[in-house]
């Protein structure tokens, strides 16, 4: 399996500002030396030393995972506003002509993660055809719902692409493009599930976007425990600090420091740190990745878990 991301925020997409920019490129010069410049290459790697925070951005598009299977088959997960950089990638080398099939992951229907739908260029193609997998039962309903023509020029029924819909039951083990897909809910409002893909050589990804942990369940969560058992990689919602999370009881996300307790008591080789608050920039986002890191460290020196943090355009393979 091969995994990309094409939105990593949460609630809201948030734009960089010339602000920002201009703050990037201050800090960028200000730590230069006369020898950074003397060649590209030396620019290269100049850059290439700076904190991620000062050479580049998170991103501020909301939920849009990518996997792709060893055949190359195409799986998305949601539909959130990375979906239309998703789109724009794909359409540069699409067939017109040629029939195209997808699968799409919906974990659930708040608008943060089916926002870039009605821009996914293929799906205006009659050609192609789309499989939507839910563990809500009235999936069509939600999205219809979403789109009436006085909210959007087009209708959800008006996508040219022939759509089909297939309902994932909790618990149960389906097969879609040569992957064991299982679902579980989690507390989110309104509810939401995470979805655990596992390959033909036993590789294991696991989507847990929109989901409240805190230090109250967590000798409670034996299930969940199970649920993410193993996994080679966990995206996992971490939208607030740990403080955050004490002042946010009931909105529906985590901590890295609670994603960090269940990764290692999960067995989980590499975490990945998701659905990022919008108010946060580039430079709070580094600094909770190192406290993310650093947390692991103290609780779990010899632990394996590789803590990373998501950020549109990191690949990952299993």
């Amino acid at each position: 399996m091969r995994v990309k991301f094409w939105g990593v925020r949460g609630s809201l997409a948030t734009g960089i500002t010339h602000e920002a920019i201009r703050g990037k490129l201050k800090k960028a010069l200000t730590l230069a030396t006369p020898g950074d410049l003397l060649s590209e290459d030396r620019i290269e790697s100049f850059i290439d030393s700076l904190p991620f925070s000062t050479r580049g951005t998170f991103g501020g598009n909301t939920t849009c995972v990518e996997l792709r299977t060893k055949d190359n088959d195409l799986v998305i997960i949601d539909a959130g506003t990375g979906l239309g950089r998703l789109s724009q990638s794909l359409m540069k080398d699409l067939d017109m002509e040629k029939s195209e099939k997808f699968h799409m992951f919906l974990t659930h229907s708040h608008w943060d993660h089916i926002q870039g739908l009605m821009f996914f260029g293929p799906f205006f193609m009659p050609q192609n055809e789309v499989t939507f997998y839910s563990s809500f039962e009235d999936i069509l309903d939600r999205l219809r719902y979403q789109t009436p023509f006085t909210h959007f020029p087009i209708t959800f029924d008006e996508l040219g692409v022939t759509k089909h819909f297939k309902h994932i039951v909790e618990g149960n083990e389906y097969e879609v493009c040569n992957l064991k897909v299982k679902s579980k809910i989690v507390r989110h409002p309104g509810s939401t599930y995470s979805y655990r893909f596992t390959d033909e050589d036993g590789k294991i990804f696991v989507f847990c976007s929109d989901a409240e942990f805190n230090l109250e369940v967590m000798d409670e969560i034996g299930d969940y425990i199970e649920f993410f058992k193993d996994a080679d990689v966990l995206v996992f919602d971490t939208q607030y600090t740990f403080n955050e999370s004490f002042q946010r009881i009931d909105w529906g996300h985590s901590s890295a420091a609670i994603a960090t307790d269940i990764a290692i008591k999960s067995n989980v080789k590499k975490l990945v740190l998701f659905h990022h608050d919008p108010s946060y920039d580039d430079e709070k986002m580094d600094a909770m990745t190192m406290q993310a890191i650093k947390y692991k460290d103290l609780m779990a020196p010899n632990h394996h878990v590789h803590v990373v943090t998501a950020y549109e355009g990191l690949e990952i393979e299993l």
